[in-house]
């Protein structure tokens, strides 16, 4: 083989490593997003409901 095609194999098995590589970050990063969003939604399972603030005309709270 030539030193330039020994180069060309090195540069495309780095390519196809680094898409591997992105790609398991993706999915990391997907699963992540999922988790905080049902973590979020557990919050507001969990937390009370609003209180009901009674406000005058002007809208200042009584």
């Amino acid at each position: 083989m030539k030193p330039t095609d020994e180069i060309k194999k090195q540069a495309v098995n780095a390519f196809t490593c680094a898409e591997t590589v992105a790609q398991v970050g993706m999915i990391k990063l997907t699963g992540g997003i999922a988790l905080y969003a049902a973590h979020i939604r557990q919050m507001d399972r969990q937390s009370p409901p609003p209180r009901q603030v009674r406000r005058d005309a002007i809208g200042r709270e009584v």
